[in-house]
């Protein structure tokens, strides 16, 4: 929190960051689920949508903090919106994936989006388990790259046949590999066949492949 809050300082005005550390001390202190669906639906009017201009040093921070995270793919409301929900935590796994579930399934998109990418970084991961399953199903493509691009939750939580299903679903989508994170790490001979068909029904019916993917497959152990 205190990271994205140092973050949030640099392009939003003071104005701005004395309401969003106001909103959060409420849920510090006096948790109210009703206040915190208000905040997180002004987040963009208070916040803004601008880009958190982070530098190789922050990204180092980031990356200290929690491997792989890639703060950088955020916007300024995403990142206000993740710090919010941050600040409901009191150190109990169940309490704080229950209220993340609520808030989803009350959220807007963009809200939904928000706390989807906050997986990157919010406690109880392996509670969370559910709801990042539900979005990697869900047709609706921002809420589906809110966790399969950029975001280390999978790589590090899904199951094999989960993950190798994402990663065909995101060539299937027109997401570049290279949003996967992971992917490397997590090549394994299930997923190679499955591409390999993929590939091979897409070169008979004429259709493009990716040259991303093509190299990757390629790559295989030599």
């Amino acid at each position: 929190m205190e990271l994205l809050e140092r973050w949030l300082a640099r392009v939003a005005s003071a104005e701005s960051m004395q309401w969003l550390r106001t909103e959060a001390e409420r849920q510090r202190f006096l948790p109210d689920e009703r206040r915190l669906g208000v905040a997180l639906g002004l987040c963009p009017r208070r916040i803004g949508r601008a880009d958190l201009n982070l530098s190789a040093d922050d990204i180092l921070a980031a990356q200290v903090l929690r491997p792989r995270w890639r703060p950088d793919t955020w916007s300024t409301d995403q990142a206000a919106r993740i710090s919010l929900v941050l600040s409901t935590w009191r150190q109990d796994a169940s309490a704080f994936a229950a209220l993340l579930d609520r808030t989803c399934e009350r959220a807007d998109l963009g809200e939904l989006v928000a706390c989807l990418k906050g997986f990157a970084i919010f406690p109880a991961s392996e509670r969370l388990y559910a709801r990042a399953r539900e979005a990697l199903r869900s047709s609706v493509q921002p809420v589906f790259e809110a966790i399969a691009c950029n975001n280390p939750y999978p790589a590090d939580h899904l199951e094999e046949s989960a993950y190798n299903q994402m990663v065909v679903k995101c060539i299937f989508t027109g997401v570049s590999i290279a949003e996967i994170v992971g992917l490397d790490e997590r090549r394994n001979g299930d997923l190679l066949g499955m591409l390999g068909a993929l590939v091979s029904e897409r070169q008979a019916a004429g259709r493009m492949v990716p040259d991303s993917v093509l190299q990757w497959i390629a790559d295989d152990g030599g």
